[in-house]
């Protein structure tokens, strides 16, 4: 066959791959390298995102399976959660019939990509056999005391009728169905991933993550140290405790401000004289959004009368407002306001006609003039004025000083406990017991998996329950503890948790007896590179190290962190440039475009549209896929003519080649490494071309277009598959003569190159930039975690930060 007739060279390769088991794991690696990509969510179709996500990783495995490491690419399916529910209750379907044809239905299509995704390890979260262990872990958790079953104030989609954690929420709306979230107080099913808010900041040190995506979570996580201050409330038991990281400002306090849903306004309400006022402040204030609250501009409050707070330190009476600007779920819930050093209690101080005294002043001379009326100072910079006996301390003196007398040393939290119930059937079933006499009992592990019962009608209720609550057949059971009568928890567990350690169950996915064997996890955890979205920065991928560290302290696994390298790959945007919708007539669909070109052409343009190590958007061009089509056309007509012979030129291009793609490869530049593969080509096709430097030509190709090169490959004459050829080495001889430059990286970036006439080795390159001024400026003293060589061309050095 001379010409490209992708359709047929497709499904002929495919067969013959899955027919020979060529991509069954290596279960005794001596070189393991563990790729893994986000599951997703069996909707059905795989549109251009799954594409890019799934095909270009593919790529990256395939080119570390060509270089000799023993690569384990394991695929399955996050499926349950809400978007299989509701779809099934809108076409009169069972979630679990809809579900399950999904995911026979993307399973081909993903097979369709080429992939060399070893299907034997498969897993789906709505498996029995899987959510057994997902309830077993649960379990565990609970018997450590780190879940907790109380009143809670929690994030209601008044549409999807559940709970959602804060990071389920996108602009205060859900993200599922974009409706605005309620407030409500509920019974909830909660894990305190609090309890390990420093260890996911700390141990971030220990992996090569992008700067970016570390900086991310230590600020969703929002580690803040300051001090606690007390407030007495004139003539009352009750007081208020505030949370400030600016002690300093400590004597410019002029009134107090209380979240209004905070418990603390209830129970002073009997003292409150215009408590009619109050309740209807509450009142509208429960109707907005933390978000509006937090971004609202116009600051609103109500002073409560009645009552005033004691200004620790100078016994003054000062005014208790309440105000939307403060949240209870943040800090205490109540602020020390300090007007002329903090933009909000400014505003708020502007508007009510309030005292604004200011305390701290910038230590430049005697006369500067004063900042107030016009704006609050916040530099740090400074010392103290108008604070008594505290005047003229420098602001950190002073912080320290106050801290010691007046208040308490302490750290806090953005990061909340992580709320797991969900009102909704197609779930893991929480494995609880509820007894009039007993309380909440667990599940006896030997009774696991609690299965999710077969429901032919799912009612969504407004009562704030499950539809499981109206399976009164399934609800109904025995007490484990005194063999009474009792009832199932009909809550269902928020999805990720089902998603927080599914890495670990590919490794040993038919195991009965355990999660996962030891052995297992020894030998192919930690995940060595993990691809997923941005979106998932402060949502999954912050459970899932939380629950592999609450693991690892249950001794359950041996690392304290399951994923060394992350990378978060960009958007597809539609033609136009903007974000892919329906509404705006701009989705692409991969399987029209396959159908069309071929999927090798697919996955090579996604490849070849920018780095997949940036987080970049970039717009879907259809001569673009055009160009690649033309590509793989020239390397079909090339092959047509390769004979026993080269020209000096063909050597030149071919080795040139091989010396500089492995650089983008390592940097998952792929588009510059598809780049070079068409550089080359041009060259040989303007020289003789034998066979062999066309086989050698195939190996790297075969990384983006595995069918297309394999084809080629049998067609020049060669037996056996493309796969299992090790990646081509320069040969340095034919490249006499030329230099060499070695890109110096620092955690992944470039900071500086060495240039050499010889060929060297890792110990050579260290000794030779040793003593550069440009090594002490980036590595210094910094501890060196690991190297990663690719010779004569990049060495990335890994420091601590």
């Amino acid at each position: 066959m001379n010409s490209y007739d992708h359709s047929s060279i497709e499904a002929k390769w495919q067969k013959q791959w899955d027919d020979a088991g060529i991509f069954k794991t290596n279960q005794n690696p001596t070189d393991k390298m563990y790729i893994l990509v986000e599951f997703p969510y069996p909707s059905g179709n795989l549109h251009v995102g799954h594409w890019y996500a799934f095909a270009v990783t593919d790529i990256f495995a395939r080119y570390m399976h060509h270089v000799g490491k023993d690569v384990f690419f394991p695929f399955g399916f996050d499926s349950f959660g809400l978007p299989a529910e509701n779809a099934a209750i809108k076409r009169g379907l069972n979630p679990k019939d809809w579900t399950y044809s999904n995911i026979a239905h993307m399973q081909k299509q993903v097979k369709s990509m080429g992939t060399m995704i070893d299907w034997s390890t498969q897993v789906a979260t709505s498996d029995p056999e899987y959510y057994r262990w997902t309830q077993w872990l649960f379990l565990q958790f609970y018997k450590k005391g780190l879940v907790t079953h109380e009143q809670s104030h929690v994030n209601w989609c008044p549409s999807c009728k559940t709970v959602l954690a804060n990071e389920q929420l996108e602009a205060g709306l859900c993200e599922r169905c974009s409706s605005v979230v309620e407030q409500k107080v509920m019974m909830q099913w909660n894990i305190k991933i609090t309890q390990y808010a420093d260890r996911l900041i700390d141990d971030l040190d220990d992996v090569a993550w992008p700067t970016h995506i570390k900086e991310s979570q230590k600020n969703w996580i929002g580690r803040s140290h300051g001090t606690f201050f007390t407030f007495d409330i004139k003539d009352a038991e009750e007081n208020i405790k505030v949370f400030t990281t600016r002690p300093d400002t400590f004597m410019g306090v002029t009134y107090v401000v209380i979240a209004p849903e905070h418990e603390l306004i209830q129970e002073l309400k009997s003292t409150i004289s215009n408590w009619n006022e109050v309740e209807e402040y509450i009142e509208r204030t429960n109707q907005k959004t933390n978000l509006d609250r937090q971004t609202n501009k116009q600051k609103t409050g109500v002073q409560l009368n009645g009552i005033k707070a004691i200004h620790p330190a100078t016994k003054q009476e000062i005014p208790i407002f309440i105000s939307d600007y403060v949240l209870a779920s943040y800090g205490t819930g109540c602020v020390m306001a300090v007007p002329a050093h903090d933009e909000r209690d400014f505003e708020f101080a502007t508007l009510y006609n309030l005292p604004i005294v200011q305390v701290v002043e910038p230590a430049i001379t005697s006369n500067t003039p004063s900042i107030i009326n016009k704006k609050p100072y916040l530099d740090l910079s400074g010392h103290l004025i108008n604070s008594g006996e505290f005047d003229s301390l420098p602001v950190s003196e002073a912080q320290e000083i106050i801290t010691t007398r007046y208040g308490t040393k302490t750290t806090t939290y953005k990061l909340q406990d992580w709320s797991v119930s969900r009102q909704r059937y197609w779930g893991c079933p929480i494995p609880m017991i509820h007894c009039a006499s007993c309380g909440v009992v667990p599940v006896p592990e030997q009774d696991l998996p609690v299965r999710l019962p077969d429901m032919d009608k799912i009612e969504i209720r407004d009562d704030g329950k499950s539809p499981l609550a109206h399976n009164t057949e399934w609800v109904t059971t025995t007490c484990p503890a005194c063999g009474g009568s009792a009832q199932r928890e009909t809550d269902t567990l928020d999805t990720f948790v089902d998603s927080s350690w599914y890495y670990m169950r590919y490794t040993d996915p038919v195991n009965e007896s355990e999660f996962a064997s030891a052995d297992a996890l020894r030998t192919f955890m930690p995940i060595d590179f993990y691809s997923g979205g941005s979106e998932h920065t402060n949502r999954h991928l912050l459970y899932a190290r939380f629950f592999f560290k609450v693991m690892y302290d249950l001794g359950l696994v041996t690392q304290t962190e399951p994923f060394i390298t992350r990378n978060n790959r960009g958007l597809i945007l539609g033609p136009d440039g903007e974000k892919m919708s329906k509404s705006k007539g701009n989705v692409i669909d991969p399987d029209s475009v396959v159908e069309t070109v071929g999927s090798d052409v697919v996955r090579s343009y996604l490849a070849f549209m920018g780095p997949y190590g940036e987080a970049g958007n970039y717009p879907w061009d259809p001569n673009g896929v055009v160009g690649i089509r033309r590509f793989f056309e020239r390397v079909f007509a090339l092959a047509s003519r390769a004979g026993q012979n080269d020209s000096q030129q063909s050597l030149v291009a071919l080795h040139t080649m091989l010396s500089k793609i492995h650089y983008d490869f390592e940097q998952l530049k792929f588009n510059t490494a598809l780049s070079k593969l068409m550089i080359c080509l041009n060259e040989l096709e303007k020289h003789e071309c034998s066979v062999k430097t066309l086989s050698q030509f195939l190996i790297p190709l075969n990384v983006f277009a595995p069918h297309v090169a394999q084809e080629i490959w049998e067609m020049i004459g060669f037996s056996g598959f493309v796969y299992h050829q090790k990646f081509p080495v320069a040969d340095l001889g034919v490249l006499e003569g030329q230099s060499f430059k070695i890109m110096i990286q620092i955690n992944g970036k470039t900071r500086f190159s060495h240039e050499t006439s010889n060929s060297l080795s890792e110990a050579d390159v260290l000794e030779c930039i040793g003593g550069t001024d440009e090594y002490k400026k980036w590595v210094g003293d910094k501890k060196i975690i690991k190297t990663i060589y690719v010779k004569d061309r990049l060495l990335n050095i890994v420091v601590s930060e």
